[in-house]
């Protein structure tokens, strides 16, 4: 089967890499070619002098906009966890990739905030850091996403569950996971509201 690009977008400790790791799992069970690709993870990696500038953000999601589109390309589900603030740089990953998923994890910064895995907000507070999406740079929402997953509210199982009938429902990997009628019309019904047949 040809890959896709699934590209997990929201605010720093939003679930993104939680949920895009047990999609994965689920997807190799199958026999299905998947990775992920987490931004913080090929920041370290590939460009450790990159740092968090209106332009740096831009330069990042351009790398992973190509090198996920490229996986697709080749057979694989690619999936980037990035905040990718900018409706933008989503955009251009959207045009770059044979196909696209956009994922969108919403969290309200309360929950973000009690989480911060990182301690990203704590260093906020204590004025050590001054660019975070969100709070010192925008964080703009997705307006089309074919997936919202309200991840203070949804198990992350669960949001990987609605991930994988998406990627079955638009053909992207084979069928024949159970879903509970209320997931089927769920996806059904958002899939619709944004033109998919």
């Amino acid at each position: 089967m040809p890959g896709a690009v699934v590209w997990f977008t929201g605010r720093a400790g939003s679930g993104k890499s939680t949920i895009a790791r047990l999609v994965e799992a689920r997807l190799r069970e199958a026999s299905v070619p998947a990775e992920v690709l987490d931004s913080d993870e090929l920041r370290k990696l590939l460009a450790p002098d990159l740092g968090y500038s209106p332009a740096d953000r831009d330069l990042n999601t351009k790398r992973l906009a190509w090198f996920s589109a490229t996986l697709a390309r080749h057979g694989v589900v690619a999936m980037v966890c990035a905040v990718s603030p900018l409706r933008a740089h989503r955009d251009r990953a959207r045009a770059m990739a044979p196909r696209f998923v956009e994922a969108y994890c919403r969290c309200p910064e309360a929950e973000l905030r009690r989480r911060d895995p990182k301690g990203l907000y704590a260093r906020a507070d204590r004025g050590e850091v001054r660019d975070v999406a969100g709070l010192h740079q925008p964080y703009e929402e997705p307006e089309r996403a074919e997936l919202v997953l309200d991840t203070d509210r949804e198990p992350a199982e669960a949001s990987a569950r609605r991930v994988l009938l998406v990627l079955e429902r638009l053909g992207i990997v084979p069928a024949g996971s159970p879903y509970t009628p209320d997931e089927e019309r769920a996806v059904a019904e958002r899939l619709s509201a944004l033109g998919y047949g």
